[in-house]
Protein backbone atom coordinates (compact mmCIF):
# COMPACT_ATOMS: atom_id res chain seq x y z
CA UNK A 1 0.00 0.00 0.00
CA UNK A 2 2.91 2.31 0.80
CA UNK A 3 4.46 1.66 -2.63
CA UNK A 4 1.17 2.48 -4.37
CA UNK A 5 1.05 5.79 -2.49
CA UNK A 6 4.62 6.59 -3.58
CA UNK A 7 3.81 5.82 -7.24
CA UNK A 8 0.72 8.03 -7.15
CA UNK A 9 2.68 10.88 -5.53
CA UNK A 10 5.42 10.61 -8.18
CA UNK A 11 2.86 10.60 -11.00
CA UNK A 12 1.12 13.67 -9.59
CA UNK A 13 4.47 15.49 -9.34
CA UNK A 14 5.37 14.71 -12.98
CA UNK A 15 1.99 15.73 -14.36
CA UNK A 16 1.90 18.90 -12.26
CA UNK A 17 5.37 19.92 -13.42
CA UNK A 18 4.38 19.34 -17.05
CA UNK A 19 1.24 21.42 -16.68
CA UNK A 20 3.14 24.24 -14.99
CA UNK A 21 5.71 24.44 -17.78
CA UNK A 22 3.35 24.17 -20.76
CA UNK A 23 0.19 25.92 -19.65
CA UNK A 24 -0.40 29.43 -18.39
CA UNK A 25 -3.12 31.50 -16.80
CA UNK A 26 -6.60 30.09 -16.41
CA UNK A 27 -5.76 26.90 -18.28
CA UNK A 28 -3.00 26.11 -15.82
CA UNK A 29 -5.25 26.53 -12.78
CA UNK A 30 -8.08 24.48 -14.26
CA UNK A 31 -5.63 21.77 -15.28
CA UNK A 32 -4.23 21.55 -11.77
CA UNK A 33 -7.75 21.36 -10.36
CA UNK A 34 -8.51 18.60 -12.82
CA UNK A 35 -5.48 16.66 -11.56
CA UNK A 36 -6.59 16.99 -7.95
CA UNK A 37 -10.14 15.96 -8.83
CA UNK A 38 -8.95 12.99 -10.86
CA UNK A 39 -6.88 11.77 -7.92
CA UNK A 40 -9.97 12.08 -5.73
CA UNK A 41 -11.93 9.98 -8.23
CA UNK A 42 -9.24 7.30 -8.52
CA UNK A 43 -8.19 7.06 -4.89
CA UNK A 44 -11.56 7.90 -3.38
CA UNK A 45 -12.35 10.61 -0.86
CA UNK A 46 -14.28 8.89 1.91
CA UNK A 47 -17.02 10.79 3.72
CA UNK A 48 -16.95 10.82 7.50
CA UNK A 49 -19.65 8.35 8.50
CA UNK A 50 -21.69 8.65 11.66
CA UNK A 51 -21.34 6.03 14.37
CA UNK A 52 -23.94 3.27 14.12
CA UNK A 53 -25.61 1.55 17.05
CA UNK A 54 -25.62 -2.25 16.90
CA UNK A 55 -28.74 -4.37 16.77
CA UNK A 56 -29.11 -6.04 20.17
CA UNK A 57 -31.62 -8.71 19.23
CA UNK A 58 -31.82 -11.42 21.89
CA UNK A 59 -29.72 -9.48 24.39
CA UNK A 60 -31.91 -6.37 24.31
CA UNK A 61 -33.98 -7.41 27.34
CA UNK A 62 -30.92 -8.12 29.50
CA UNK A 63 -29.55 -5.58 31.97
CA UNK A 64 -26.83 -7.96 33.20
CA UNK A 65 -25.17 -10.76 31.24
CA UNK A 66 -22.16 -12.64 32.51
CA UNK A 67 -20.19 -15.51 31.02
CA UNK A 68 -18.58 -17.40 33.91
CA UNK A 69 -20.81 -16.10 36.72
CA UNK A 70 -22.78 -13.17 38.14
CA UNK A 71 -22.12 -12.24 41.78
CA UNK A 72 -23.73 -9.61 43.99
CA UNK A 73 -23.55 -8.30 47.53
CA UNK A 74 -25.87 -5.71 49.02
CA UNK A 75 -29.28 -4.37 47.95
CA UNK A 76 -28.67 -4.24 44.21
CA UNK A 77 -31.64 -3.57 41.93
CA UNK A 78 -31.53 -4.89 38.36
CA UNK A 79 -34.26 -3.49 36.09
CA UNK A 80 -34.28 -5.96 33.24
CA UNK A 81 -33.34 -9.60 32.79
CA UNK A 82 -30.22 -11.10 34.33
CA UNK A 83 -28.36 -13.99 32.75
CA UNK A 84 -25.19 -16.05 32.60
CA UNK A 85 -23.81 -18.33 29.89
CA UNK A 86 -21.80 -20.60 29.45
CA UNK A 87 -21.38 -20.60 33.25
CA UNK A 88 -24.40 -21.04 35.48
CA UNK A 89 -23.60 -19.45 38.85
CA UNK A 90 -25.76 -16.53 39.99
CA UNK A 91 -25.22 -15.48 43.62
CA UNK A 92 -26.44 -12.63 45.83
CA UNK A 93 -30.11 -12.56 44.73
CA UNK A 94 -31.45 -12.02 47.34
CA UNK A 95 -30.57 -9.60 48.84
CA UNK A 96 -30.39 -8.28 45.29
CA UNK A 97 -33.62 -7.84 43.36
CA UNK A 98 -34.17 -8.64 39.69
CA UNK A 99 -37.14 -6.86 38.14
CA UNK A 100 -37.16 -9.26 35.26
CA UNK A 101 -36.25 -12.88 34.65
CA UNK A 102 -33.12 -14.74 35.65
CA UNK A 103 -31.55 -16.97 33.00
CA UNK A 104 -28.84 -19.32 34.28
CA UNK A 105 -27.28 -21.22 31.38
CA UNK A 106 -30.62 -21.59 29.62
CA UNK A 107 -31.53 -21.14 25.95
CA UNK A 108 -32.30 -17.44 26.35
CA UNK A 109 -28.91 -16.78 27.93
CA UNK A 110 -27.16 -18.70 25.15
CA UNK A 111 -28.93 -16.67 22.46
CA UNK A 112 -28.15 -13.47 24.38
CA UNK A 113 -24.43 -14.30 24.42
CA UNK A 114 -24.47 -14.84 20.66
CA UNK A 115 -26.17 -11.46 20.19
CA UNK A 116 -23.71 -9.86 22.62
CA UNK A 117 -20.76 -11.14 20.58
CA UNK A 118 -22.31 -9.84 17.36
CA UNK A 119 -22.94 -6.40 18.89
CA UNK A 120 -19.34 -6.25 20.16
CA UNK A 121 -18.14 -6.89 16.62
CA UNK A 122 -20.48 -4.25 15.15
CA UNK A 123 -19.09 -1.64 17.55
CA UNK A 124 -15.62 -2.07 16.08
CA UNK A 125 -16.09 0.88 13.72
CA UNK A 126 -13.63 3.37 12.27
CA UNK A 127 -12.43 6.04 14.69
CA UNK A 128 -13.59 9.65 14.36
CA UNK A 129 -11.06 10.70 17.00
CA UNK A 130 -8.09 8.71 18.30
CA UNK A 131 -6.46 9.66 21.60
CA UNK A 132 -2.88 8.69 22.34
CA UNK A 133 -2.45 6.39 25.33
CA UNK A 134 -4.96 6.55 28.19
CA UNK A 135 -7.63 9.24 27.89
CA UNK A 136 -9.52 10.81 30.81
CA UNK A 137 -12.84 11.96 29.38
CA UNK A 138 -13.60 14.28 32.32
CA UNK A 139 -14.43 17.81 31.20
CA UNK A 140 -14.88 16.81 27.57
CA UNK A 141 -17.88 18.01 25.54
CA UNK A 142 -18.26 15.59 22.65
CA UNK A 143 -20.56 15.35 19.66
CA UNK A 144 -21.62 11.98 18.28
CA UNK A 145 -18.84 9.84 16.81
CA UNK A 146 -16.41 6.99 17.45
CA UNK A 147 -13.74 7.79 20.05
CA UNK A 148 -10.75 5.49 20.43
CA UNK A 149 -7.96 5.17 22.99
CA UNK A 150 -5.65 2.60 24.54
CA UNK A 151 -7.77 2.97 27.69
CA UNK A 152 -10.45 5.31 29.05
CA UNK A 153 -10.77 6.95 32.46
CA UNK A 154 -13.61 9.05 33.83
CA UNK A 155 -13.08 10.96 37.07
CA UNK A 156 -15.59 13.78 36.57
CA UNK A 157 -18.29 14.86 34.13
CA UNK A 158 -18.42 13.85 30.47
CA UNK A 159 -20.88 15.92 28.40
CA UNK A 160 -22.44 14.55 25.22
CA UNK A 161 -23.90 17.25 22.97
CA UNK A 162 -26.43 17.00 20.19
CA UNK A 163 -27.93 13.78 18.89
CA UNK A 164 -26.62 10.63 17.25
CA UNK A 165 -24.55 7.72 18.49
CA UNK A 166 -21.43 7.79 20.68
CA UNK A 167 -19.05 4.82 20.68
CA UNK A 168 -16.06 4.69 23.01
CA UNK A 169 -13.57 2.01 21.99
CA UNK A 170 -10.98 1.04 24.58
CA UNK A 171 -8.15 -1.22 23.50
CA UNK A 172 -7.75 -2.33 27.12
CA UNK A 173 -9.89 -1.14 30.03
CA UNK A 174 -12.43 1.41 31.28
CA UNK A 175 -12.15 2.74 34.85
CA UNK A 176 -14.30 5.39 36.52
CA UNK A 177 -13.84 6.91 39.95
CA UNK A 178 -15.14 9.58 42.30
CA UNK A 179 -18.25 11.36 41.09
CA UNK A 180 -17.85 10.26 37.48
CA UNK A 181 -21.00 10.88 35.48
CA UNK A 182 -22.32 11.42 31.96
CA UNK A 183 -24.54 14.35 30.97
CA UNK A 184 -26.49 14.07 27.70
CA UNK A 185 -27.03 11.20 25.34
CA UNK A 186 -29.26 8.30 26.29
CA UNK A 187 -28.58 4.64 27.08
CA UNK A 188 -29.63 3.54 23.58
CA UNK A 189 -27.10 5.82 21.89
CA UNK A 190 -24.01 5.52 24.13
CA UNK A 191 -21.77 2.46 23.82
CA UNK A 192 -18.60 1.42 25.63
CA UNK A 193 -16.60 -1.26 23.83
CA UNK A 194 -13.97 -2.59 26.21
CA UNK A 195 -11.45 -5.19 25.04
CA UNK A 196 -10.42 -6.06 28.61
CA UNK A 197 -12.32 -5.13 31.80
CA UNK A 198 -14.55 -2.28 32.97
CA UNK A 199 -14.68 -1.00 36.55
CA UNK A 200 -17.29 1.52 37.71
CA UNK A 201 -16.01 3.17 40.87
CA UNK A 202 -17.97 3.99 44.00
CA UNK A 203 -20.91 6.36 43.35
CA UNK A 204 -20.28 6.53 39.58
CA UNK A 205 -23.33 7.40 37.49
CA UNK A 206 -22.67 6.11 33.99
CA UNK A 207 -24.90 6.19 30.92
CA UNK A 208 -24.60 3.66 28.15
CA UNK A 209 -24.14 0.00 27.35
CA UNK A 210 -20.86 -1.57 28.44
CA UNK A 211 -19.76 -4.50 26.29
CA UNK A 212 -16.59 -5.90 27.84
CA UNK A 213 -14.68 -8.92 26.67
CA UNK A 214 -13.32 -10.01 30.08
CA UNK A 215 -15.29 -8.65 33.06
CA UNK A 216 -17.33 -5.80 34.54
CA UNK A 217 -17.20 -4.72 38.17
CA UNK A 218 -19.67 -2.27 39.70
CA UNK A 219 -18.35 -1.02 43.02
CA UNK A 220 -20.47 0.14 45.96
CA UNK A 221 -23.28 2.49 45.00
CA UNK A 222 -22.42 2.75 41.28
CA UNK A 223 -25.38 3.34 38.97
CA UNK A 224 -25.56 2.23 35.35
CA UNK A 225 -28.27 3.53 33.05
CA UNK A 226 -27.70 0.90 30.41
CA UNK A 227 -26.37 -2.66 30.30
CA UNK A 228 -23.39 -4.62 31.61
CA UNK A 229 -22.61 -7.39 29.10
CA UNK A 230 -19.58 -9.67 29.39
CA UNK A 231 -18.38 -12.34 26.95
CA UNK A 232 -15.82 -14.45 28.84
CA UNK A 233 -15.76 -13.58 32.56
CA UNK A 234 -17.89 -12.32 35.44
CA UNK A 235 -20.14 -9.43 36.33
CA UNK A 236 -19.80 -8.42 39.98
CA UNK A 237 -22.02 -5.92 41.82
CA UNK A 238 -22.32 -4.27 45.22
CA UNK A 239 -25.44 -2.28 46.10
CA UNK A 240 -25.94 -1.00 42.56
CA UNK A 241 -28.81 0.05 40.33
CA UNK A 242 -28.73 -1.12 36.72
CA UNK A 243 -31.54 -0.18 34.36
CA UNK A 244 -31.74 -1.54 30.83
CA UNK A 245 -33.72 0.57 28.34
CA UNK A 246 -35.71 -0.94 25.50
CA UNK A 247 -33.62 -0.07 22.45
CA UNK A 248 -35.16 -2.37 19.84
CA UNK A 249 -38.46 -1.60 18.10
CA UNK A 250 -41.08 -3.56 20.03
CA UNK A 251 -43.86 -5.51 18.34
CA UNK A 252 -47.09 -3.44 18.37
CA UNK A 253 -49.64 -4.58 20.93
CA UNK A 254 -53.31 -3.77 21.28
CA UNK A 255 -53.91 -0.91 23.68
CA UNK A 256 -57.43 0.28 23.02
CA UNK A 257 -60.70 -1.10 21.69
CA UNK A 258 -63.38 1.06 20.17
CA UNK A 259 -66.86 -0.11 19.20
CA UNK A 260 -69.09 2.00 17.01
CA UNK A 261 -72.53 1.46 15.51
CA UNK A 262 -73.70 3.71 12.73
CA UNK A 263 -76.67 3.92 10.42
CA UNK A 264 -76.33 6.16 7.44
CA UNK A 265 -78.22 7.05 4.30
CA UNK A 266 -76.25 8.83 1.65
CA UNK A 267 -76.80 10.04 -1.85
CA UNK A 268 -73.70 10.81 -3.85
CA UNK A 269 -73.48 12.34 -7.27
CA UNK A 270 -70.14 12.41 -9.05
CA UNK A 271 -69.12 13.69 -12.49
CA UNK A 272 -65.82 12.72 -14.16
CA UNK A 273 -66.06 11.40 -17.68
CA UNK A 274 -69.46 10.06 -16.81
CA UNK A 275 -72.18 10.97 -14.31
CA UNK A 276 -73.48 8.48 -11.81
CA UNK A 277 -75.97 8.68 -9.02
CA UNK A 278 -75.65 6.27 -6.21
CA UNK A 279 -78.02 5.86 -3.33
CA UNK A 280 -77.04 3.61 -0.51
CA UNK A 281 -78.48 2.73 2.82
CA UNK A 282 -76.27 0.83 5.17
CA UNK A 283 -76.07 -0.26 8.75
CA UNK A 284 -72.64 -1.14 10.03
CA UNK A 285 -71.20 -2.31 13.27
CA UNK A 286 -67.41 -2.21 13.57
CA UNK A 287 -64.90 -3.10 16.22
CA UNK A 288 -61.56 -1.38 15.80
CA UNK A 289 -58.35 -2.03 17.68
CA UNK A 290 -55.94 0.89 17.81
CA UNK A 291 -52.28 0.54 18.58
CA UNK A 292 -49.73 3.19 19.50
CA UNK A 293 -46.11 2.48 20.24
CA UNK A 294 -43.36 5.02 20.63
CA UNK A 295 -39.94 4.09 19.33
CA UNK A 296 -36.54 5.65 19.62
CA UNK A 297 -35.42 8.08 16.90
CA UNK A 298 -32.72 6.48 14.73
CA UNK A 299 -29.38 8.26 14.34
CA UNK A 300 -29.21 10.75 11.43
CA UNK A 301 -28.01 9.60 8.02
CA UNK A 302 -24.37 10.64 7.44
CA UNK A 303 -23.86 13.45 4.94
CA UNK A 304 -20.79 13.46 2.66
CA UNK A 305 -18.23 16.16 3.39
CA UNK A 306 -17.85 19.04 0.92
CA UNK A 307 -14.60 17.73 -0.67
CA UNK A 308 -16.28 14.41 -1.43
CA UNK A 309 -18.76 16.16 -3.71
CA UNK A 310 -16.73 19.16 -4.89
CA UNK A 311 -13.50 17.53 -6.05
CA UNK A 312 -15.05 15.10 -8.56
CA UNK A 313 -17.19 17.92 -10.01
CA UNK A 314 -14.14 20.19 -10.34
CA UNK A 315 -12.22 17.39 -12.04
CA UNK A 316 -14.93 16.87 -14.64
CA UNK A 317 -15.14 20.60 -15.39
CA UNK A 318 -11.37 20.90 -15.68
CA UNK A 319 -11.01 17.84 -17.90
CA UNK A 320 -13.81 19.06 -20.19
CA UNK A 321 -12.12 22.45 -20.49
CA UNK A 322 -8.78 20.84 -21.36
CA UNK A 323 -10.46 18.60 -23.92
CA UNK A 324 -12.34 21.36 -25.75
CA UNK A 325 -9.33 23.70 -25.63
CA UNK A 326 -7.17 21.05 -27.19
CA UNK A 327 -9.83 20.31 -29.78
CA UNK A 328 -10.02 24.00 -30.69
CA UNK A 329 -6.29 24.07 -31.40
Amino acid sequence: MRKIGMYIAALIAIVTDTVSKNMKGRTQYLSLLAIVGAVALVCGVSPTLAATAPTLGDVDKFAILGASNVANSGPTVVNGDLGVYAGSAVTGFPPGIVNGLTHAADGDAQLAQAANTAAFTTLDQGCSVTYAGTKDLSGENLVAGVYCADAFRLTGTLTLSGSGVWIFKSASDLITSGTANVVGGDPCSVWWRVVSSATLGTSTQLTGNILALTSISLQTGATLNGRALVQTGAVTMDANTVTAPLCENPTPTATATETATATATATETATATATATETATSTATATETATATETATPPPTPIPEFPTVALPIISVIGLMYMFYRGKGK
